[in-house]
């Protein structure tokens, strides 16, 4: 009996020394969590939570120290308060109390200057993301270790360097096109898209990159069938045989997120399926993250990745590529873009929702070939039938950006299909998870900056530059001005090969220079104009786009300044008047009144703007907290000086020197407030930290 009464209070022992230390460890949580909170009150900004807590902590553990000092002090050697008045021996702590919550909050505030907030990463996030940061270290290895194997490891280095000769050049620069676009193809979708887009930057790469990278539009080992038909049946919800008549196990293409397959509905119609590849979303979001990391490292490090401002271009390319991964969006577009050329000599294949879904599309089959696979049946054609190809793509294109308002993004030799013989030969578009939509103002902007183009002036198309992106606090018109006129006489006559990609690419450069704000809409129309030339060169090498885009945007604003279109204009316009022409009588009536009679008044609303009242707020604050920080300052200080003649509190304490800590410790808090307030400016409204 004795044993199990031991052994029962041995576990009540543990068990009570558990629970007690429990209360205690949640105890001083809390305390430090009320502490942290009052701190960042009391200074008043943002401070981080962690630190908060940390410091919270340390004022926590330290009062245990100071107490026993000030007990210490308070019972003198005698170890007994008989010399201390209850009510004094509180002030004592209190006061203790307060500074060690002063010296507190200026630990907290020298560390927000030292730090910032925000400076560090935040450990708790970092520790939820460690697992996700290794397995995408690992992955950024995999892909350097991709780019080494294939021999590019010495040639980048090298890379854009001119040597001695030009034919050396072009013989090393093949090879390393060559191991570019293998090791982008073995290096997963995101890469290979990549790649697709770089194809079509011939203002940025040399022409050997350029040709081995346009490969990367079809030549993509394909995914096995019994991967696909899951997919298939996934999308679906059914075997897709229950759907289908028929489907060829064999793609018709590749591509990188997706590959296309043949097949039939049960009613005989010819369809193809668009099916994304398994895995294709997670992939994408985890190598998104890389290529952004290498776009910022290039940034950083390289003279042309800080002109190229290559991090936005990296950025917005995740972002394009994010969207082309929801072929409902595909679904929606190629049904608004089936309307809008609806009467150009374009196809655009009709889409089946009832079968599509997030994962899959599924379209009428267009009978062809892909211009950059169609080589040979171009060469077949005469030269009459690929100018009017090439002018007939042309065309549709200016028109979808400038009149439609909604165009093909993408157009690189991939997605523009060669149909049909030679009596009724036709371009047909695919893929169209890029599409841009621009707003008729937009639109009339651009009409007008191609008319500049046009007529060569300078003027119109500085005006229709400011107009189309709005004015930029700090510009300086007349260097404007005088950049637009070296422009033009730089693309007036024309160049052949790649001379739309340079003029546009010329242009977005000279746009960023200036500090304009791109809207995205914009800087998609004008990479679609200038990653068409590619396609165009294939169909029609003859082309030349600027001439072609010029002569279409004069025909544009011609068409724009019709009489019957100048009439629907002016009639626009007298209806947006009418509110203020029919009251314009009546307040011209009464301000004749009141100027007749002498009662004619102006008012004037001063700080009017959010901005300004909260800045006037904000500097009120600031002044008010100044002056009782200074007054509690110097009245403490006082106190302290000529406070010892007072009533006494303790042997060696006057309560007018008690005084003087607490008021001294009220103006060292004002003033550290009144720092950290210093060093963070109001906030424009509308705007969240």
């Amino acid at each position: 009996m004795e044993n199990f009464l031991g052994e029962l209070g041995t576990v009540g022992y543990w068990v009570g020394s558990t629970l007690g230390a429990l209360i205690g460890l949640f105890l001083l949580v809390l305390m430090a969590w009320l502490i942290a909170t009052t701190t960042r009150r009391v200074l008043g900004v943002p401070v981080g939570w962690f630190r908060s807590l940390v410091v919270a902590l340390i004022m926590v553990l330290s009062t245990q120290v100071v107490m026993d000092a000030v007990l210490h002090q308070i019972a003198g050697t005698s170890g007994v308060l008989s010399d201390v008045s209850i009510p004094a021996a509180l002030v004592l702590i209190i006061i203790a109390l307060l500074w060690i919550f002063g010296l507190g909050t200026a630990l907290l505030m020298v560390l927000e200057m030292v730090l910032p907030t925000g400076t560090l990463p935040n450990p708790f996030l970092w520790m939820a993301g460690l697992r996700r940061t290794w397995s995408r270290n690992r992955r950024y290895r995999q892909v350097v270790a991709t780019f080494i194997r294939h021999g590019l490891g010495a040639n980048l280095r090298g890379f854009g360097r001119r040597g001695e000769s030009g034919a050396r050049d072009e013989r090393s620069w093949g090879s390393t096109a060559t191991a570019l676009r293998r090791a982008l193809e073995d290096s997963g979708i995101t890469f290979v898209k990549l790649g697709q887009n770089l194809s079509a930057r011939s203002d940025l790469l040399p022409a050997p990159f350029v040709r081995e990278l346009s490969r990367l539009q079809s030549d993509v080992a394909a995914e096995p069938w019994e991967s696909i038909r899951h997919a298939l049946g996934t999308s679906l919800g059914c075997d897709p045989l229950d759907v289908f008549d028929s489907v060829e196990e064999t793609p018709l293409a590749a591509a990188s997120v997706a590959q296309v397959h043949r097949a039939r509905l049960r009613d005989g119609t010819e369809v193809v399926l668009k099916v994304q590849r398994p895995g294709a979303v997670d992939e994408v979001m985890r190598d998104s993250d890389i290529v952004v990391r290498i776009c910022r490292w290039l940034q950083n490090n390289t003279t042309w990745g800080r002109s190229l401002r290559i991090l936005e271009l990296g950025r917005g390319f995740t972002r394009s590529l994010e969207e082309e991964l929801d072929y409902t969006v595909e679904a929606a577009n190629m049904q608004d873009m089936a309307v809008a050329v609806s009467d150009q000599n374009i196809t655009v294949p009709t889409v089946y929702p009832e079968f599509s879904s997030t994962r899959l599309l599924v379209m009428d089959f267009l009978p062809g070939a892909s211009v950059g696979r169609a080589q040979p049946q171009l060469r077949a054609l005469a030269p009459a039938t690929r100018r009017r190809l090439a002018q007939d793509l042309t065309n549709s294109v200016m028109r979808q950006i400038m009149d439609d308002g909604i165009f093909h993004a993408d157009l690189h030799p991939g997605n523009v299909m060669l149909l049909g013989r030679e009596a009724d030969t036709r371009l047909g578009l695919l893929d169209f998870g890029a599409v841009g939509r621009l707003d008729p103002r937009s639109q009339q902007q651009l009409v007008m900056i191609f008319a500049a183009i046009d007529r060569n002036d300078t003027r119109l198309l500085s005006d229709s530059l400011i107009e189309l992106l709005g004015r930029p606090e700090d510009l300086d018109e007349r260097r404007l001005e005088r950049e637009v006129g070296e422009l033009l006489v730089r693309y007036r006559g024309g160049m052949r090969g790649g001379s739309a990609s340079r003029l546009f690419g010329s242009l977005m450069g000279l746009i960023l220079n200036h500090g304009f704000e791109v809207p995205k809409a914009v800087a998609a129309a004008l990479r679609s104009l200038g990653g068409m030339e590619g396609t165009l060169g294939l169909i029609d090498p003859d082309l030349e786009l600027v001439n072609a885009a010029r002569e279409i945007g004069a025909d544009l604003l011609k068409h724009r300044f019709t009489p019957g279109s100048l009439k629907e204009s002016a009639t626009t316009a007298l209806l947006e008047a009418l509110p203020i022409v029919s009251q314009l009588p009546r307040r011209v009536n009464r301000i004749a009144d009141d100027l007749q009679g002498g009662r004619l008044s102006i008012n004037m609303r001063l700080l009017a703007h959010e901005n300004d009242r909260r800045y006037v707020t904000w500097l009120f604050q600031q002044v008010v907290v100044s002056i009782l920080a200074g007054f509690c300052v110097l009245g403490g200080i006082v106190l302290l000086v000529f406070g010892e003649g007072g009533p006494a509190m303790t042997s060696y304490m006057s309560w007018y020197t008690a005084m003087g800590y607490i008021v001294l410790f009220a103006g060292f808090v004002l003033s550290l407030r009144t720092v950290a307030l210093v060093m963070q400016l109001p906030e424009p409204a509308g705007t969240r930290r």
